[in-house]
């Protein structure tokens, strides 16, 4: 790969993990979708807790759980929906 185009790639990627490290970020990409990353805070059940109590020691009440998500843009949607619904039928 030419070291310049990698260079800028690897420029691109920093910014985009700046973007998604912060709340409510995201990173919406012309043509593909949006990147953004979900956060929820949950109440720790006594079977999980003392699970992981065993392994960690000490466990919070309340952990956060992380959801990376990627929502396609409707041009890409509809193609991959036609490819593979055009491969299925070629299956039968």
């Amino acid at each position: 790969m030419n070291r310049d185009v990698s260079e800028m790639l690897q420029v691109l990627i920093e910014v985009w993990c700046e973007e998604l490290s912060q709340p409510e970020g995201f990173v919406r990409i012309e043509g593909l979708g949006k990147l953004y990353v979900q956060q929820q805070t949950l109440r720790t059940p006594g079977a999980i807790r003392a699970t992981l109590a065993k392994k960690h020691g000490r466990v919070p009440l309340l952990m956060n759980r992380y959801y990376f998500r990627f929502q396609p843009a409707k041009a890409l949607y509809r193609q991959v929906v036609a490819e593979h619904d055009a491969a299925q039928e070629g299956d039968l």
